[in-house]
């Protein structure tokens, strides 16, 4: 790939006849260090195409060019900036992108295309942007996209495409792309279809549809029970009512399957007949809400009635009632159950389930939901005062997707208390007073995508506690006491999302915990008591090579004093771990001395040994000569003894023999032996000489 791109340079270099220049190094363009990050500002400099101009190459940088004249980008127009990673394209008065403009930015994980006049997206418009993930391409002329526009953006999550002209998206447009937050506000949908479009988003954290004009009719029913089934804060905004007239202005959240689509339960949509008495007095159909007076609405003036309704299944739908009151009837009716008491029931999607709402009705335990509903989807059971969750509570609950159960008094939660709870998609258990996680409380919940746990009293995750919930992507441990995460902690669990602040960490291990999120696109860590020491250097690297956009706040040292609310991040590791800069400082000089000769550092490393030798070396000398002085004085004091016994020998000599007594003593000592003696008198002689002498 990098010859590629050499060759490719050269080409152009060739075909244009100019040198390329490089922005930086002759400061065509601002270009400055923040946080760490390169960043290439070359906003408003009237560039109308960037053929003779070329990036850094010796690292990454985010490239700004907004405000400049590139109002259509050719095939290889970034050729000479494959180290960006962020492109900034906003007010050039784009109109055309040419298939192949990006290619050789494979690098780019984001790219803002943003208040121009793009008016479609073609095929490969996007080709060669292997790793983005991010595309903002809102306030633009854009209406006509091509169905395989995104299908090579394997990585892309975050799509803004609001205030544009887009009145229909193709079929299959976000297959195989993960999206996770879409905004298509401010456009003319008027519907999203599920088959081909709203099923290929299972992972959506984030949607945005207000300002479109919705048309609430029956073509609509499938994003109404989409939105139904994505987590409650995923929508952002409202979806109003445009047409048909009856329902201008309303909520679709609101908004009843029947008067979305009354056909489809057998009931033509221009009969609306009033209950009879009877019927009123039985309490057969719940009182509606209050009717505005002349709204002209068919509750407030129900028109008359020009025939019988069709019977389906002992149906009797005599009026068209509010909302509520209909869900009551088609529960009662065709799902043949009746809510809880004090709870209230919503019917969530024709003939599959009901939401059963029992926040804060001061519930000790679910076996008091009497009587049980049925086909429960999903249950609310928030603000209670649940004190423990046993196995037995959700034996007859096999269909539900969603369980709330935070706000309450929960201690313990039973193993294997969610075992039969297969479908289950979102588990909520904040606010409680949980303190372990152990290994089987998640038993049985292998579809689950969303768990949060914040604001407990958790201290400890034991290992294996995430395995069986392969398919979870969110996860909030954020609020709670924790101070360390067990190895293996993530095997097995492709998480994108986790919130981990406001615990008591001091630091995270990167190996068998950090670097089990592969999937990660965004963790939130601020908050924590970092020690900022060695320990900390490997989570350090971790972040770097994550990249800034994953972290979603700062990272502010806690611990030692010198380094307090700072963030570690911007701290280099030699000032973090000056003993793991010396020693790693030693190792490469240990290496040099090794594998490195006639240098000075070689020199050196022979020195110590050197110093080593001679200071065991005088010791050991001063030993030896010490016991060779011994020895000599030993021999002296021998001879002189022997001396001494031969003069005594030679005693009854005459003078004359005086001179040459040393030889008469050897050779008597000799002849004589030493302990040969022939008188005491040539003993005492002997001796009495050696003390004349």
């Amino acid at each position: 790939m990098l010859l590629w791109i050499v060759l490719l340079k050269a080409a152009l270099c060739v075909a244009t006849g100019n040198v390329t220049r490089d922005i930086c190094k002759e400061q065509i363009c601002s270009c400055n260090d923040i946080e760490g990050d390169l960043h290439v500002d070359c906003e408003k400099r009237s560039f109308t195409n960037l053929h003779h101009l070329s990036g850094p190459s010796s690292q990454f940088y985010h490239l700004l060019l907004h405000g400049n004249s590139l109002s259509r980008l050719f095939p290889n127009e970034f050729a000479n900036f494959y180290n960006a990673v962020s492109l900034h394209l906003e007010n050039n008065g784009l109109h055309d992108i040419v298939p192949g403009a990006f290619l050789g930015l494979q690098l780019v994980k984001r790219l803002h295309i943003n208040n121009n006049k793009i008016r479609s997206f073609k095929k490969n418009t996007f080709l060669g942007l292997d790793d983005l993930e991010y595309l903002q391409a809102d306030f633009n002329l854009l209406r006509d996209i091509d169905p395989a526009v995104f299908r090579d953006l394997n990585k892309l999550e975050v799509l803004i495409l609001n205030d544009n002209l887009i009145s229909k998206l193709p079929g299959n447009l976000f297959q195989n792309v993960p999206i996770t937050h879409l905004d298509l506000r401010g456009n003319r949908i008027k519907t999203l279809p599920y088959e081909g479009m709203l099923e290929h988003l299972p992972g959506i954290a984030e949607v945005l549809l207000e300002d479109n004009p919705w048309d609430c009719d029956c073509d609509l029913l499938p994003l109404k029970e989409w939105l139904d089934s994505i987590p409650r804060n995923a929508l952002i905004g409202r979806v109003v009512c445009e047409a048909p007239t009856r329902l201008q202005g309303n909520d679709l959240n609101e908004t009843s399957e029947m008067d979305l689509c009354p056909s489809a339960i057998g009931v033509d949509s221009s009969l609306a007949a009033p209950p009879t008495q009877d019927e009123t007095d039985s309490g057969s159909v719940s009182t509606p809400h209050k009717v505005r007076a002349g709204d002209g609405s068919p509750s407030a003036a129900p028109k008359k009635q020009k025939g019988r309704y069709k019977s389906r299944e002992n149906w009797q739908l005599k009026a068209r009632p509010t909302a509520t009151a209909t869900v009551n009837a088609r529960m009662e009716q065709v799902l043949n159950a009746t809510c809880p008491r004090s709870c209230v029931c919503k019917l969530l999607e024709p003939r599959r389930g009901v939401r059963v709402n029992c926040e804060g009705k001061k519930i000790e335990s679910v076996t008091n939901l009497k009587p049980r509903p049925q086909n429960v989807l999903e249950l609310n059971l928030r603000d209670n005062n649940i004190h423990s969750v046993k196995k037995s509570y959700f034996r007859d609950y096999q269909t539900l997707i969603l369980l709330d159960l935070g706000g309450n008094n929960i201690r313990t939660i039973e193993n294997c208390t969610f075992q039969n709870l297969s479908a289950l998609r979102w588990l909520y258990m904040d606010k409680n007073y949980l303190d372990t996680l152990g290994v089987e409380m998640f038993v049985g919940l292998q579809n689950l995508e969303y768990l949060s746990l914040e604001y407990n009293d958790i201290q400890m995750v034991m290992a294996g506690t995430f395995n069986p919930m392969p398919n979870l992507r969110v996860l909030f441990l954020n609020n709670n006491l924790l101070k360390s995460l067990p190895v293996d902690a993530f095997n097995g669990v492709s998480l994108s999302r986790i919130s981990l602040h406001n615990n008591y960490f001091t630091f995270l291990p990167v190996a068998g915990v950090l670097d089990q999120l592969t999937s990660i696109i965004q963790i939130d860590l601020h908050g924590n008591p970092w020690e900022c020491s060695c320990n900390i250097v490997p989570f350090k690297q971790w972040t770097e090579k994550i990249g800034p956009d994953v972290i979603v706040s700062d990272l502010k040292c806690e611990s030692p004093e010198e380094f307090w609310k700072k963030d570690f991040r911007l701290l280099p590791n030699d000032l973090l771990c000056p003993q793991l800069y010396e020693k790693t400082l030693t190792t490469s000089l240990s290496k040099n001395i090794t594998f490195t000769a006639d240098t000075a550092t070689r020199s050196n490393s022979y020195l110590e040994p050197s110093r080593v030798s001679i200071s065991v070396l005088v010791p050991g000398l001063l030993l030896v000569f010490v016991t060779s002085a011994f020895t000599v004085v030993g021999m002296l004091v021998f001879i002189l003894r022997n001396r001494k016994r031969s003069k005594r020998r030679e005693g009854n000599s005459s003078a004359s023999e005086i001179n040459s007594l040393q030889t008469v003593c050897d050779s008597s000592y000799w002849h004589n032996g030493p302990y040969r003696t022939d008188g005491p008198h040539r003993a005492f002689d002997c001796a009495t000489h050696s003390l004349s002498d």
